[in-house]
């Protein structure tokens, strides 16, 4: 069995008929020369032969407490998790988002093998997809990503590769357990001793938060309960929007070259931009900065084991947004404040930390605090680097790849963007009944590039 640590334990102890804990990723085929529906059928019901490796053949074992485990599932059903979809042809991108968004909208069974991989075929222009989802206690999106990597091919003439639930195993570092009492014992006192190093560091973190912010006077830091209440900042119901956009890497690396800025801070501005103004729209303007969840990858060279290390900060986003390259400035310099209150503290702490901020929305979400305290944070908006070559599956062309992530607690919209083969790939879902118009959002992003390109001189494609 894999014991799970308590940082991937939240993830199913916040977990709600409201805000399930599953992440996914849409991939975009092109079908290969002279191939139709029937070599999809075909390829489909060979790849359920494949039986699934760890993580992908073992289910939560039914215990009770705060710490869940692992156990090797002995009848994995593979007919359930492998699903088939027929678009009604020729298929939009509309109808294969709507189908998606129903798929991520509902929780995976906690009896079985937390994951699901569905074929949909009938896109229009030759294309099929697949939709993969997997419960967020298991990966984070560094690690799908690998997972994809290691089964795809970097050439149409390999035309062996792997199922994603049959990649080459590796449990990385979650902890094997059984029942062995003095092992239990050691690791009591382990844990006593990391947890008393770890609240030092937690407490530690906060005091110097607290410190970057009053003492210092750094409005820039982002404080639980700082954000402002905003449509978006509701229970994120059931149902689920989605909705997609693309735009060359080359491009938005040129625009923030040209500023002195990172990818991920233009990413953050054209959000903050978009919502800013879908928000106008609305008639809903914020009365502050809105305050985002960006997830930061903690791995270093020495950690090579799958699972979840990644934490979320606190980034507080532009006050103003009519001019397109002062809000640029004004994110870059908020992110990298928020870089530099937490450097230096463990990962551990930083982790914890996170937690705490997270199930304090959770606290809000249940109990209705919501009503008389402000946001911990308004959305979520996050950054994930994916192959830099073109991949292919059995000949086929992977021409897309979009996230699909997930809600937190009192938070309906999420942004994810995941760099491919020269392109970003935004991946947008909310909550439907909050954010109706999805759509309308993502025409502000394209908007927001172009004029972010056009102040910056930067020649992009129309």
């Amino acid at each position: 069995m894999a014991r799970l640590s308590l940082i991937d334990s939240g993830f199913l102890l916040t977990e709600s008929h409201h805000s399930p804990k599953h992440v996914a990723a849409l991939l975009i085929f092109r079908l290969p020369k002279g191939k139709g529906p029937a070599w999809l059928r075909a390829m489909l019901n060979e790849l359920k032969q494949w039986p699934p490796c760890f993580p992908f053949n073992h289910k939560l074992k039914d215990q009770p407490g705060p710490l869940y485990e692992l156990e090797p599932d002995p009848a994995v059903e593979i007919d359930y998790h492998v699903r088939h979809t027929v678009l009604p042809r020729p298929g939009n991108d509309r109808q294969l988002l709507d189908v998606v968004a129903r798929m991520h909208a509902n929780l995976l069974d906690r009896d079985r093998p937390l994951w699901e991989f569905h074929l949909v075929e009938g896109l229009s222009g030759r294309r099929f997809a697949f939709y993969f989802k997997v419960h967020h206690v298991l990966a984070d999106g560094i690690t799908i990503g690998r997972w994809l990597e290691n089964t795809a091919a970097d050439s149409a003439d390999d035309l062996g590769t792997p199922p994603i639930w049959a990649h080459e195993e590796n449990t990385g570092d979650r902890e094997e357990s059984g029942i062995n009492y003095l092992q239990m014992v050691f690791d009591g006192v382990r844990l006593l001793g990391g947890g008393v190093k770890t609240a030092f560091g937690v407490a530690a973190l906060t005091a110097k938060i607290m410190q970057r912010r009053f003492w210092q006077g750094n409005s820039l830091i982002a404080l639980p309960f700082s954000a402002p209440k905003t449509p978006i900042n509701v229970t994120p119901g059931a149902a689920r929007k989605i909705s997609i956009a693309s735009y060359p890497l080359q491009a938005v690396k040129a625009i923030g070259k040209a500023r002195g800025a990172t990818v991920n801070d233009v990413v953050m501005t054209l959000v903050d931009m978009a919502v800013s103004r879908y928000f106008d729209l609305h008639d809903d303007t914020p009365d502050g900065p809105l305050v985002a969840y960006m997830p930061v990858n903690i791995r270093t060279s020495e950690d090579e084991g799958d699972g979840n290390l990644v934490t979320l900060l606190q980034v507080k986003l532009a006050s103003m947004h009519d001019d397109p390259l002062a809000t640029l400035a004004e994110v870059r310099k908020s992110i990298i404040s928020a870089r530099e209150v937490y450097s230096g503290a463990t990962r551990e702490a930083v982790q914890y930390y996170a937690l705490m901020v997270a199930l304090v929305s959770l606290a809000e979400e249940m109990l209705g605090l919501h009503k008389v305290f402000r946001p911990v944070e308004n959305l979520v908006i996050s950054n994930v680097p994916g192959s830099r070559e073109r991949l292919f599956f059995r000949g086929a062309e992977e021409i897309g790849l979009y996230p699909v992530s997930t809600l937190p607690p009192m938070t309906a919209l999420n942004v994810t963007v995941c760099s491919y083969a020269g392109t970003m790939y935004f991946g947008l879902i909310a909550g439907r009944t909050a954010v109706p118009d999805l759509d309308v959002l993502t025409g502000y992003l394209d908007d927001v590039y172009m004029e972010l390109a056009e102040a910056t001189g930067v020649r992009v494609r129309h």
